[in-house]
């Protein structure tokens, strides 16, 4: 039997969950021509929706909703996909972007962490509740789980009660060869800078990394940050160095990996993360990386990257100081960061997900 999968994501902004739906669902098109692809009528990359071959489900846009604030795709996915699959043979439903159909039983869902349940604090009071509501109920009624580290397997073990044996383990991956062919560009800089990369989450940690920053040694140095400034990360008390912290705005990938192949190095200093995206991305770009001793950035990153502990701004600003100031340190994490690229494959993570649910 074919399978469906839940194609919600082609509707939302590119983040690290997205980027696995999309990467994911091209190996399983390429490992089972018969998968289905259901999205809504909203698509934000058509070119991308021609590529799967996408089925566009349902028609109601929900405007009676917004009052509540409600995303017109969420409702899509909790009554127009799941009446659509009741109506079509009732195919197992693949969902890659952590939510699934409340109402519909033959679900395998990938949830990537627990950030929006130990750290609530981080989301709106509306984001929060509902996921808080749905996933547990999801999880529970799944008939399997997937995740993308042995971490988040232990998390979702632990905090939602589920056996460890309804849980796959399918790691994020890279495309090598496609991010290095962006990479062919100089420094688009006129001066050496460390990079860091971010969402507004302040899970992120940008407020500690901009003060850590403020200690480093070396004064030609600049501090690049791919996000927006927000004045709910950084706060008022954070102290900028005129001229050389540049917050970037978004960037799509090409702009994204010249500043990988550019940089002295990439800072990721984050307080959670399910895998760690950004860091594996610049190691395929020769970029040598600082992550967090904490949460699956060890599992991920193993001797591959110099770590810091995200909650002491003077283990941030040590770390930086010992990468920047040692160009043969450096080499030796560029190294050993291609090796480690090599360990994660988005074909063997989809033919994991589709073994699990045979």
């Amino acid at each position: 039997m074919p399978i469906a999968v839940n194609a919600r994501f082609l509707s939302q902004p590119i983040t690290g969950t997205q980027r696995f739906a999309i990467n994911i669902s091209r190996e399983i098109k390429k490992q089972r021509p018969d998968t289905v692809f259901l999205a809504p009528p909203i698509i934000k990359d058509q070119d991308l929706a021609d590529e799967l071959d996408a089925v566009i489900v349902g028609k109601h846009c929900y405007h009676r909703y917004t009052r509540l604030h409600l995303p017109a795709s969420l409702l899509w996915e909790q009554i127009d996909l799941p009446r659509w699959l009741k109506k079509h043979k009732h195919l197992p439903l693949l969902n890659l972007v952590n939510l699934a159909p409340l109402s519909y039983p033959d679900n395998c869902v990938t949830i990537h962490d627990l950030a929006f349940r130990l750290y609530p604090q981080y989301y709106s009071k509306k984001f929060s509740f509902f996921y808080n509501f749905a996933v547990p109920i999801i999880a529970r009624r799944a008939k399997r789980i997937v995740t993308v580290s042995h971490f988040s397997k232990q998390s979702i073990e632990e905090h939602l009660n589920i056996p460890a044996s309804k849980i796959t383990v399918a790691h994020n991956a890279i495309e090598i060869d496609r991010w290095r062919a962006y990479a062919i560009k100089p420094n688009p800089y006129p001066w050496p800078y460390i990079l860091t990369v971010g969402s507004l989450d302040p899970r992120k940690n940008m407020a500690r990394l901009i003060a850590a920053f403020n200690q480093i040694n070396d004064r030609n140095l600049h501090l690049v940050i791919a996000g927006r400034e927000s004045s709910k990360i950084f706060g008022k008390t954070s102290k900028i160095k005129e001229n050389q912290v540049i917050f970037t705005g978004y960037l799509n990938d090409e702009k994204l990996a010249n500043l990988y192949a550019n940089a002295v190095c990439l800072c990721y200093p984050s307080l959670y993360e399910g895998f760690g995206l950004p860091p594996l991305e610049a190691q395929a770009l020769g970029c040598p990386v600082i992550v967090s001793n904490q949460t699956s950035l060890p599992e991920v990153f193993l001797e591959s990257a110099l770590y810091c502990n995200p909650n002491k701004v003077e283990s941030i600003a040590e770390k930086l100081n010992e990468m920047t100031g040692d160009k043969s340190l450096r080499q030796k994490f560029v190294a050993a960061g291609y090796n480690n690229t090599k360990r994660f494959s988005w074909k063997r993570s989809a033919s994991l997900i589709l073994d699990s649910m045979s």
